[in-house]
């Protein structure tokens, strides 16, 4: 097609010069070789009109057309030209020959050197310009050949590369968005970005005017496209959004400078809707001044996102638990300090001296109660939490847990079988779940027990507004609160409270039922168990 159409221009500008030399000077041998550039591009122009553009059509009539001209209406002057035109054409139209090459190569090679015995030439003269002619033209078809077939294996190594690549490859054509990018903003080049930050419409039109012109299969499988027949052409504009603006405003910015190589992050969703985050590594294969071949490297990088997301949060948890450990330590710390201070005072009665007494060995407690949750959690991950089970009475340690902790709820506990726990820890699990339900809870609590055929259980009830389904689970986890505008929460009761039932073979859930917040605790049965 390039051939055609190079040549038709080619063809048509020769054929001007002539007219206008003619025109100029007179001469009425200009206006009839102008005939035969004339008869080459009409070849050429009408096949480009039908859309049959073909090289070796249109350079084989070419061909004719010169030795029909020169027979006709050649002279001496113009024996050269033609005839170098002629070992030209003939050899660009050899890089089309396929099939039986040295066949063809050889028969055009003799056609060569009879063509000057046509013309009005000498013999002699003729015998020599049809040598030259002959051998002018094997070696210049050989060294087209050379060059053609050394780009064809060049050319076949990069796309077996390209298609065969488990990188996922896109090639791009950027040349229609620049130039409506150069025609929409006319400012200083420093100021395109903010341009086009704040005229997303802008945006969404450049990126429409994008093409996908080669797609490899590890980028269809990562977009997850039925073939690639759906990523190839333009792009639907749609897919700019304020999630990913700042990514494609990048992208123009760095096509508009000229950029060699650029990199961007981007979030996108594949064609089953599936949001992913992509890594494009993008290298500029332009040959001229229009970005119309942008090689991209896709990698999906979703996990690494979220694991860098996950690392944030956890930085800002363990932030937030220094913070509350600080005020939870700080808060009984100041009650010793201050209680002890006043011990030392003459002034003090030996009752007066025995209560603060009692609520300095209160407050030491609760500190005791915290870094007491803190070693858990610290031994729970490296697996060296002890435990010495034994039978459990249930609902004792309910009544003791909610008089030690002045708990202010309805009791139901019925006889049950022994569990088999450590009483330590089911106390530490009580005293997390009645805590939570002090700070948390609603007015109106209730705390229930009872049997099932393996476990006994009890629930801590109350009509707070409790958590979102979302974060149903994630109170369990370390360092977490659902709750906000509460700074006394570590964030670790519930997480060390449902690690220490489960290494003793039960479990702690919490569930929404009837308006009522449930924290549910089951423990196992002891294998000798009977009613209390």
């Amino acid at each position: 097609r390039r051939v055609v159409r190079v040549g038709a221009v080619a063809g048509w500008s020769a054929a001007a010069f002539f007219l206008l030399a003619g025109f100029a000077s007179g001469d009425q041998n200009l206006f009839v070789e102008a005939i035969g550039p004339i008869l080459a591009a009409g070849l050429m122009t009408s096949q480009i009109v039908l859309g049959r553009e073909h090289g070796g059509v249109a350079l084989l009539g070419s061909a004719v057309v010169v030795v029909v001209m020169y027979g006709v209406i050649g002279n001496p002057f113009t024996l050269i030209p033609a005839s170098l035109a002629l070992v030209i054409i003939c050899a660009i139209g050899m890089l089309f020959v396929t099939r039986h090459q040295i066949v063809v190569l050889s028969s055009f090679g003799v056609l060569l050197a009879l063509t000057p015995t046509m013309w009005s030439v000498a013999f002699p003269t003729s015998v020599m310009l049809g040598t030259v002619m002959g051998l002018s033209f094997l070696m210049t078809a050989t060294i087209f050949y050379s060059v053609r077939n050394a780009a064809a294996t060049l050319n076949a190594k990069l796309r077996v590369l390209f298609e065969q690549s488990p990188t996922a490859a896109f090639e791009e054509d950027w040349a229609g968005s620049i130039a409506y990018i150069r025609s929409a903003y006319r400012g200083r080049a420093e100021g395109l970005r903010a341009y086009l930050l704040a005229n997303p419409a802008v945006v969404r039109r450049a990126v429409a005017l994008a093409k996908v012109v080669r797609v490899n299969r590890a980028a269809v499988d990562l977009l997850e496209a039925e073939g690639p027949e759906d990523i190839l052409g333009s792009r639907n504009p749609a897919i700019v959004n304020s999630e990913n603006l700042e990514s494609f405003v990048e992208v123009l910015v760095a096509v508009h400078e000229g950029r060699e190589y650029f990199e961007i992050d981007a979030l996108s969703r594949t064609f089953k809707g599936r949001p992913i985050w992509i890594q494009a590594r993008c290298v500029d294969n332009s040959h001229g001044t229009n970005p119309d071949s942008i090689l991209i490297a896709m990698a999906d990088i979703t996990p690494v996102r979220a694991n860098e997301q996950a690392m944030e949060q956890l930085i800002k948890a363990k932030d937030e638990f220094i913070a509350s450990v600080s005020h939870e330590l700080r808060t009984p710390l100041t009650a010793v300090l201050g209680l002890t201070s006043e011990l030392s005072g003459d002034w003090v009665s030996d009752s007066e001296r025995a209560e603060l007494m009692n609520l300095v060995s209160a407050q030491a407690q609760e500190m005791s109660l915290i870094v007491e949750d803190l070693l858990v959690a610290s031994r729970a991950e490296m697996g060296l939490v002890s435990m010495t089970p034994t039978g459990v009475d249930l609902c004792a340690e309910v009544a003791a847990s909610m008089e030690s902790l002045g708990v202010d709820a309805v009791a139901s506990c019925e006889k049950l079988h022994v569990a088999y726990a450590d009483p330590a820890r089911v106390r530490q699990i009580l005293r997390n779940l009645f805590t939570n339900l002090e700070r948390y809870g609603g007015p109106n609590a209730r705390v229930l027990c009872g049997q099932t055929e393996h476990k006994v259980w009890t629930e801590v009830r109350d009509d707070g507004e409790g958590v979102s389904a979302e974060d149903a689970d994630r109170i369990f986890e370390p360092y977490t609160t659902a709750h906000t505008g509460v700074t006394a929460s570590v964030g670790l009761g519930l997480s060390v409270a449902r690690q220490l039932a489960e290494l003793m073979g039960g479990s702690l859930t919490y569930r929404r039922d009837q308006g009522e917040s449930v924290f549910r605790l089951e423990l196992p049965l002891s294998t000798a168990s009977v009613p209390v």
